[in-house]
């Protein structure tokens, strides 16, 4: 006769002092779940019972093993037992068909509130295609460690910025695993320290040279180079104005360039930022914005500027594709490439140095950020740059020091006190 064999079975491996186990049969256990544990290292228990992964003698693998059954009834009467998905289930098999149209977790969030630029969904299927699947796509959603993935990452050719938008595609993967029933938990995965590109600023001196009040002067400064197919003054007129702008409402490159005429308003000196330019070259919400937070915000610009951008709205030609945009180039969006080279001509043609230096369209908000964080109260200044933080706007802030001592000219008598030696009272003298 056969013979049947014991419920639990606990034996020590015979290579090294470490137990293993089968579970044969349990009468309050579906088969299947008991097929799963057989000839399994304590090192396979879940996260919830870690502290039986390690037993140094039978009673405690006995306490192990009794521990994991109450577990694995716990789970199968919530519905949510130990099946083979919990096991077997690849990457590619769960996350093959994610960040795509009409795929049920993107409705799912949408639903929730979440707001999804296209060009986000995009990129996470690129990360999805380009490394996650070809690494992993194999292997089961429940054998990612966070460490091999970050050796991996570090063999890529690969800015940090990007390793970390690669962290969080699977990050977002395995989050939906755990929802699943796949996973018991997500794993913390650390994020790579993104390289500082801070950007330089603009002096005073380098401000008047580039934007003049004086439209010839203006126009003078932001053409294009003269070894270049000449063009029409209103076109050089038209990005001066736009980087005059910028500089001084703290503006981004998207932002700018999605500017309406709705969003100016002479009679309040100032102007409304509440849509940008995204990578694809649409016009839609705000970098970071969400349905409860559109980032909406308003900023108060100088008189020069309002002067400047009035006489470039009151002779901008009208398109009929956009008929709102201030700025346009050859009827359309200027591009993010060009309007870099645009400004670079403007760097050139005063002598700045715009490599050493660091200075790209972006330098713009830098120096606005810079140059009104001595002028204006930190609560005002981050409403006005759209910071949710100080520590953001202290970020931003890269002072050209001698005018920041200039500006402190105003607190020199409180220094003189430095010196003073305080007078001492004698009270009994009295």
């Amino acid at each position: 006769m056969s013979r049947t064999p014991e419920p639990v079975l606990i034996t020590k491996r015979n290579d090294s002092k470490t137990f293993q186990f089968s579970i044969n049969y349990d009468y309050d256990l579906d088969e299947s779940v008991c097929a799963q544990w057989r000839r399994k290292s304590f090192k396979d228990l879940p996260d919830e019972l870690a502290m039986f992964r390690y037993p140094k003698t039978k009673p405690a693998a006995k306490a192990g093993v009794n521990a994991l059954i109450a577990y694995l009834k716990k789970k199968q009467d919530a519905g949510k037992v130990h099946h083979s998905p919990l096991v077997d289930t690849s990457v590619g098999d769960f996350a093959k068909d994610m960040f795509t149209d009409g795929a049920a977790h993107i409705k799912r969030w949408i639903e929730k509130g979440y707001v999804l630029k296209p060009q986000t969904i995009e990129q996470h299927r690129r990360n999805l295609l380009n490394y996650l699947l070809p690494e992993y796509g194999k292997l089961p959603i429940n054998k990612i460690h966070p460490a091999k993935v970050e050796d991996f990452l570090l063999t890529q050719e690969l800015k940090n910025s990007s390793r970390n938008t690669v962290l969080y595609t699977l990050k977002l993967i395995m989050q939906e695993a755990k929802r699943e029933g796949i996973i018991d938990m997500v794993p913390e995965f650390e994020f790579f320290r993104r390289a500082s590109k801070r950007q330089n600023v603009l002096s005073s001196e380098e401000l008047d040279a580039l934007f003049p009040a004086d439209e010839k002067e203006l126009v003078g400064v932001w053409k294009r180079p003269d070894d270049m197919r000449k063009e029409r003054d209103e076109i050089a007129l038209m990005f001066g104005t736009m980087f005059c702008v910028a500089v001084s409402a703290g503006m981004r490159s998207g932002e700018i360039r999605a500017m309406s005429r709705d969003q100016i308003s002479f009679e309040n000196s100032g102007v409304l930022i509440n849509q940008a330019v995204d990578d694809r070259g649409v016009i839609g919400p705000l970098k970071k914005a969400t349905e409860t937070d559109p980032r909406s915000r308003a900023v108060i610009v100088p008189d020069k500027t309002l002067k400047i951008l009035r006489r470039w709205t009151d002779r901008a030609p009208q398109c009929p594709d956009f008929p709102e945009l201030v700025f346009l180039y050859r009827h359309k969006i200027v591009s993010p490439y060009y309007i870099l080279d645009r400004f670079r001509y403007g760097l050139d043609r005063m002598g700045i140095d715009h490599e050493t230096r660091r200075l790209t369209v972006h330098c713009l908000r830098y120096t606005y950020n810079t140059r009104m964080k001595t002028k204006l109260p930190g609560d005002i200044l981050r409403e006005f740059l759209g910071h949710r933080s100080e520590a953001m706007t202290d970020h931003y802030d890269n002072p050209i020091l001698l005018e920041r001592l200039s500006e402190l000219q105003r607190m020199h008598l409180n220094v003189e006190q430095f010196w003073d030696v305080p007078k001492i009272v004698d009270f009994r003298a009295s």
